[in-house]
């Protein structure tokens, strides 16, 4: 029994490896996605403002880290 379990291991060890892989991974993407971090403070630059583009549609601007900002999209301040 032991042997035919040894066996597979040795066949597949890169797929298993990589699987736990990836699998950390996504679950680290997916924790993220699902808590994002609490606003941060830049100096500097705009964020956590609204700010419209040129069709007049408003977005709220979030930073996420010192490169990545989010525009989250808010339809209630729309300019009609």
């Amino acid at each position: 029994m032991f042997g035919k379990v040894s066996e597979f291991l040795k066949k597949h060890y890169v797929i298993i490896i990589g699987g736990l892989v990836f699998g950390t991974f996504a679950y680290n993407s997916y924790k993220d996605f699902m808590n994002p971090p609490e606003l941060k403070e830049f100096k500097g630059v705009i964020q956590n403002h609204l700010v419209w583009s040129i069709k007049g549609e408003c977005y709220f601007v979030r930073p996420h880290n010192g490169s990545t900002i989010y525009l989250i999209r808010v339809e209630d301040c729309d300019k009609k």
